[in-house]
């Protein structure tokens, strides 16, 4: 038995000799292949030097070699220290997959010659697409396993070391859990399988719904064989309204969105983005392009003009129909204001004018986007910014599109608990047909006391609402009349914002009270498909900040954190969360 231990104890020391090497080997690795990534990403794989990779990635072998021997394996069986060899073992593995499997992979993908004359190469494209996929899906696999380690063992330079691996991992993760699947699913999205008509909804986020903004303007895109053509752009107008949903809602929220005021979901074109759940919004503008235009699209789109100045990072300056220039700077106060000043009134035809504007951008990009004109690198931060601030959604009535779709995090459904999260929502919508949205910014705060023995927790969502409409001089001019709205009929301060606002309690959960300013007031109390819906309407005059208070007791499993989902503003919301876990 003491041969025994005597010959582990010196195998352990053995190993521990080679654990610093391999430590040391790491960590000075780690700012080298932060900047491969931070390469990549800021100018693509042409950017990067060869030898930035080579250089950690011989380091990272070395290493790997250091902890294959049999000291080392016996070192990781021995009790509390072996927790330490066997965390940087795995670290080693993980950095070695990522340099192997991932980075090598991506750098070496060809990303120029992607469109030739004029048409989309669907052929290396997919393959780009599933490469790129199945190297992402490498990566969550070494941050799982990263994750499953118990480090209350470990040493403080073993636990630095791992972190130094484990954060830049899990960044990366974030970005492939979102990005993945919809690599997995674009050969099939960009008509691989056969021609595809897909719509484009634009959500004016000038004037707010739920989900965004309204949607007036919207465009048909015809795919087939690497070619996209914008075959038809619509207004409003071109659509029919209904008095009724189009598709069936819950009784409960058929009711509640029969609210005295309320748009009612699924009626128009306008309104498909009024419910926030995507999927039903969808569904309805899809019948509605049926019922009005006699095409059955095979995808839903909704983006919103800072979703599209995202974009515009990645293929430059576009020039519309007009003739003038649009670029990632100047998109959206173009697109979200400046058109109401260049076609101002109430009239018909100023809004196709408008709407005319809007669908000649998306026509530019689709054309910028067939040239193969763009930065793929600053397209995918563009597409993984606008999905974090849920300014792009989509639809698919093919079941497998559509799984790939919510995995990749633009399926829009409403939210539900998981694993102890619980969603608070806070939706608005414009009340007197403004364009003033364009002037709202807000600052949103959610707080959680302490957890009952039954589970039973308080939460409140506080959201700051400051019109800065108050900062335009021509306010009282013609020129804003579109912008001001129906403000008249509301008894209204010219400039005034008015809001109805929908605050969506978790499941199993009671709104206690609503307050303005610290007052509280009445509202709406209903349900939308069995969730606990407050219904109010707030007033924001010109320059004044308004907070709106919503009181909530949410029960069943105990809740280890509650999570804000609101409207996208045309201004970022501040969101401050100031819950604890139970």
């Amino acid at each position: 038995m003491s041969s025994v231990l005597l010959g582990a104890g010196v195998a352990t020391i053995s190993a521990a000799t080679h654990a610093l090497g391999v430590r040391d080997e790491l960590v000075a690795a780690l700012p080298e292949l932060e900047a491969v990534r931070a390469g990549v990403g800021g100018g693509g794989a042409e950017g990067v030097d060869t030898e930035a990779l080579d250089r950690p990635g011989r380091a990272v072998e070395r290493a790997l070699e250091a902890t294959r021997g049999a000291d080392w394996w016996i070192a990781e069986r021995v009790p509390v220290a072996g927790a330490n060899f066997e965390a940087v073992r795995t670290a080693v593995e993980a950095a070695h997959v990522v340099v192997d499997e991932v980075l090598e992979p991506v750098l070496a993908l060809p990303l120029d010659g992607l469109a030739v004359d004029g048409r989309l190469d669907t052929v290396r494209l997919g393959d780009i697409a599933r490469t790129s996929a199945r190297a992402l899906e490498r990566l969550e696999e070494q941050v799982a396993r990263l994750d499953r380690l118990d480090r209350s063992a470990l040493l403080p330079q073993v636990s630095t070391a791992l972190d130094g691996v484990d954060g830049p991992l899990q960044e990366a993760s974030s970005l492939s859990a979102s990005l993945a699947p919809v690599l997995r699913a674009l050969p099939g999205l960009l008509g691989d399988d056969g021609p595809r008509d897909v719509v484009v909804l634009f959500q004016n986020s000038a004037e707010s719904r739920a989900l965004g903004g309204i949607a007036g303007a919207s465009v048909l895109v015809h795919i087939e064989g690497g070619v996209l053509d914008v075959t038809r752009t619509l207004s409003a107008a071109d659509f029919v309204s209904h008095a009724d949903p189009v598709l069936p809602l819950p009784a409960d929220t058929d009711q509640l969105y029969r609210s005295d005021g309320y748009a009612l979901a699924g009626t128009s074109i306008h309104e498909v983005t009024s419910r926030p759940d995507f999927p039903y919004g969808a569904q309805v503008a899809s019948q509605l392009w049926q019922e009005s235009q006699g095409v059955e699209p095979d995808l839903i789109l909704a983006v919103d003009p800072a979703a599209l100045s995202y974009l515009l990072r990645a293929t430059g300056p576009v020039a519309i129909a007009d003739g003038s220039e649009i670029t990632s700077d100047t998109l959206v106060g173009r697109l979200l204001n400046g058109v109401y000043r260049e076609h101002p009134g109430l009239t018909d035809e100023a809004n196709r004018a408008q709407d005319a504007t809007f669908t000649s951008v998306v026509e530019a990009l689709v054309t910028q986007l067939q040239s193969g004109a763009v930065d793929v690198p600053q397209a995918v931060e563009a597409w993984a910014q606008a999905v974090e601030e849920h300014r792009l959604l989509a639809w698919s009535p093919d079941r497998v599109e559509e799984r790939a779709l919510v995995l990749a995090g633009v399926g829009g459904a409403l939210p539900g608990r998981s694993r102890g999260e619980v969603p608070f929502g806070l939706y608005l919508a414009d009340a007197v047909g403004s364009k003033l949205e364009y002037y709202l910014h807000q600052r949103v705060r959610v707080a959680a006391g302490s957890c009952a023995a039954d589970g039973t927790r308080p939460a409140t969502v506080s959201s700051a609402f400051t019109n800065t409409i108050d900062t335009e001089a021509a306010l009282g001019s013609e020129e804003f009349d579109y912008i001001a709205g129906f403000y008249g009929r509301e008894g209204l301060e010219r400039g005034t914002i008015r809001l109805r606002m929908m605050a969506y309690a978790p499941d199993d959960s009671a709104i206690r009270a609503v307050r303005v300013d610290g007052v509280e007031v009445p509202y709406v109390s209903g349900t939308d498909d069995g969730r606990p819906v407050a219904y109010a309407i707030v007033s924001i005059p010109p320059g004044a900040t308004v907070t709106v208070e919503v009181e909530a007791s949410v029960e069943g499993s105990i809740v280890d954190e509650v999570v804000f989902d609101g409207t996208p503003g045309v201004h970022p919301v501040e969101v401050e969360n100031a819950v604890d876990a139970c």
